[in-house]
């Protein structure tokens, strides 16, 4: 696992700030900045996603430092302007950025229409390069593509970026709210965990790809609720408990009358993407009480805690006594499913008899930000960054000598905002 990677290479009125979003349509905006790239038709106007663009700041920039910084999984993609004081100008929202779906020219085109859109919303001229891109990509893990997805955007894009830095998106999440190191453990349509030391070393555990990893993922909840249903109505192996409730759910998702149906959706035409949001339905199925989707969210819990269990082993000991423990920063759309996973997390790790301490900790902002400190770092523009003011504790565990888990210490971080102050949990000794 890659840790930061540093690369060199060669609507409102005007004055005054707007809250406003506007909607920009992504495929005019491909249509008029890329016309005759090889990919015109690889999104229809009816499916392309939108640019969402909330312009914070449309005040004067200083003209001396504009860097920027760039989050990308596999669903969407986030891009912000920053300027020398670390202050956000504007963010614009596009569409995902992971090369090993898209392809380098894709991938890098997208990363040029943010660029350029993020410039037009602060009337830069589009021949005037940012000083420097900081791209925190889902895929972006190995030191050569790494550096192709950099030299393609050098070569096709000339004036969007005097230098860039490439990392995986999990560095960009934890710089965003962790200055000396600590946990990010992302778990959106994919998975993927990294482990920082003070010291600069990095360690990390999952992020392998839905063939063979993405535990603890969107695809995988989605995958594991197919699975079950797949094999109870084979006879092989039973569910755990009725498919009353997933079986309708997957026809009416995908659009099918039997599991004939799902063939395509599962090989011809898969979508990485599409298919992990069945899991939005099982979070449904969780709301409605249904025991198979309840059970297949306390696995969930169980595989993330075991990221967790794997990376505090190798975690230096200043990360783990500090105050709250372990800072862990979760990251992804399977975390707003917190309360259906909570017990078999805490299971899991009370039972691994590894952790002492840890806080799980929310960002309150983009992690499009911590791309751009990466951005800033490598050309050396100092800011103070308002890491505390990043980040929320929403969970504190801590282990005593009676096997009792303490609630939520108001001590932790006092800079930070509790999103959900647990009470006093006692598990079963194991």
């Amino acid at each position: 696992m890659a840790g930061k990677k540093k690369k060199s290479g060669r609507g409102g009125r005007k004055g005054k700030k707007q809250e406003s979003k506007k909607i920009i349509d992504e495929y005019q905006l491909r249509r008029d900045l890329r016309a005759g790239t090889e990919r015109e038709d690889s999104l229809n106007m009816e499916d392309a996603t939108n640019f969402l663009i909330e312009d914070t700041k449309l005040a004067e920039i200083p003209s001396e430092i504009r860097i920027g910084g760039l989050e990308g999984g596999g669903t969407h993609s986030t891009f912000v302007i920053i300027n020398q004081n670390g202050e956000k100008l504007i963010e614009v929202k596009g569409p995902d950025t992971n090369h090993w779906i898209l392809g380098m020219k894709e991938t890098a085109a997208r990363i040029n229409s943010m660029i350029e859109r993020g410039k037009e919303l602060l009337n830069i001229p589009k021949t005037i390069p940012l000083n420097c891109v900081g791209l925190s990509l889902s895929g972006c893990e190995e030191e050569t593509t790494n550096r192709l997805l950099i030299d393609t955007l050098l070569e096709d894009y000339p004036d969007a970026a005097k230098d860039y830095c490439v990392s995986s998106d999990t560095l960009g999440s934890l710089r965003t709210g962790l200055e000396i190191g600590g946990i990010v453990l992302i778990a959106g349509t994919g998975s993927n965990a990294l482990l920082i030391n003070p010291d600069g070393k990095t360690h990390g555990c999952g992020g392998w790809g839905y063939m063979i990893g993405d535990e603890g993922s969107a695809y995988w909840i989605a995958h594991r609720a197919c699975k079950y249903v797949f094999d109870d109505m084979d006879d092989l192996v039973k569910s755990p408990y009725p498919i009353s409730y997933v079986w309708p759910a997957m026809r009416d998702f995908f659009k099918v009358t039997d599991r004939a149906g799902m063939l395509q959706h599962l090989y011809s035409n898969f979508d990485k993407s599409k298919f992990a949001m069945f899991a939005k339905e099982i979070a449904v199925g969780c709301d409605r009480d249904d025991s198979l989707c309840l059970s297949i969210f306390e696995e969930n819990g169980r595989l993330l805690a075991r990221h967790i269990v794997a990376l505090f082993k190798k975690a230096h000991n200043d990360l783990k006594l500090s105050d709250g423990g372990l800072k862990v920063i979760c990251v992804g759309s399977v975390w707003k499913s917190w309360k259906y996973m909570k017990d078999g997390f805490i299971d899991e790790i009370h039972s691994g008899l590894v952790i002492d301490e840890f806080s799980l900790l929310n960002l309150t902002v983009t992690s499009a930000l911590g791309s751009s400190y990466l951005a800033a770092e490598q050309i050396n523009c100092p800011f103070v960054k308002p890491y505390n003011e990043n980040v929320q504790v929403f969970f504190h565990y801590k282990r005593d000598h009676y096997g009792k888990i303490g609630n939520i210490d108001n001590t932790i971080n006092k800079s930070s905002r509790t999103m959900d102050t647990l009470g006093y949990v006692e598990c079963d000794k194991k």
